[in-house]
């Protein structure tokens, strides 16, 4: 017997995600090895050293954009409302898998919906300092410094964001990824992890 998929993201949710992880983990895998010699070989995924120095940059720009769009395709469905609090104050009963205690989300739970902001602030201090750093001789010692300094940051924050991302959607919590893949769901999976969504749906 089949089993009728339900529509979670569109195509082009789907591609500006993709855009947007593939450009950082390249982005992170070339400013790792810049950062210690011992990593430099990762710039091969870009041609070498050279290639990577001018590309970092480039790709970093079309990173910039593409967390644009994401902002302007999701910022709506990420205000946190009373219930994303209460889940809040049960997310030890999410992560330990005890649904029970769990109040139900909506289409984003409130974790997704923290993920995303702390994304878009990363984003902007990539882009901003990445700005900064890309041109340097319009800049003073001291703004150049700070720069470097929150574009590590962000990048050593960022790189720990997206193992949790890739963790929580594909190992702790089978099924999820296959709406970034496919663009649908199983009903089973929306019932389990999205009630809330998943009951607006069939109501409709």
């Amino acid at each position: 017997m089949s089993t009728t998929l339900i529509h979670r993201f569109s195509f082009l949710e789907r591609i500006v995600h993709w855009v947007v992880g593939v450009t950082f983990v390249v982005l992170l895998g070339t400013g790792l090895a810049f950062a210690y010699p011992s990593l430099f070989w990762l710039t091969t995924l870009l041609g070498g050293g050279a290639a990577a120095r001018v590309l970092h940059p480039q790709i970093g720009a079309l990173f910039g954009v593409g967390i644009l769009f994401m902002f302007g395709l999701w910022v709506r469905d990420m205000f946190l409302d009373g219930q994303d609090r209460a889940w809040l104050g049960a997310i030890k009963h999410y992560a330990t898998h005890d649904r029970e205690k769990v109040p139900p989300a909506g289409k984003y739970n409130a974790g997704q919906k923290l993920f995303f902001w702390v994304q878009s602030l990363l984003g902007i201090v990539f882009v901003v300092t990445g700005g900064l750093l890309w041109f340097p001789e319009s800049f003073g010692a001291g703004w150049l410094n700070t720069a470097r300094l929150l574009h590590y940051a962000a990048t050593l924050g960022g790189g720990l964001f997206l193992i949790v991302h890739v963790y929580l959607g594909t190992v702790a919590y089978p099924g999820t990824a296959r709406g970034m893949l496919e663009g649908k769901v199983t009903p089973a999976w929306a019932k389990l992890h999205h009630p809330r969504w998943s009951r607006d749906r069939v109501d409709r």
